[in-house]
C-alpha cells in the first residue's frame, strides 16, 4: 500500500511541474545570465565589485556562480531529503536536477 501511494505521489508531482522535462542546460544558463544582468542593472558599483566590472565578462561570471550555487543547492536537497525532492521535481535523474536548478536560480 505505502508502494502504491509513493507512486500515485510521484505521478501526481511530475503532473504537476511547471516546467517540461525538455527544459535543456542553455534554459538554465539563460535564466542565470537574466538574473546576473538585474543584478547589475539594480546594483551596478556594487556588481562591479564583486564580479570586476559591468561587462559581458562579468555577466558570465555572475551567470557561472549563479548556476554554480544553485547546482550547489540541489545536490544537497537531493542528498538530504530525496522523498521530498522526487515529488516536487518529479524524480531523481537529471531532468528533476534541471527543474531544481532553475527553481533556486530563479
Amino acid at each position: 500500500m505505502k508502494r502504491i501511494t509513493t507512486i500515485l505521489a510521484l505521478t501526481a508531482a511530475t503532473a504537476l511541474v511547471a516546467l517540461p522535462a525538455t527544459a535543456g542546460a542553455s534554459q538554465v544558463d539563460r535564466i542565470a545570465k537574466q538574473e546576473c544582468k538585474q543584478e547589475a542593472a539594480s546594483d551596478p558599483g556594487e556588481f562591479a565589485v564583486e564580479y570586476g566590472g559591468t561587462g559581458k565578462a562579468a555577466v558570465k561570471k555572475c551567470a557561472r556562480r549563479e548556476k554554480r550555487e544553485a547546482i550547489r543547492d540541489c545536490k544537497a536537497d537531493r542528498a538530504t531529503e530525496p522523498t521530498e525532492f522526487a515529488i516536487e521535481y518529479g524524480g531523481m535523474g537529471d531532468s528533476a536536477m534541471r527543474r531544481c536548478t532553475i527553481d533556486e536560480l530563479r
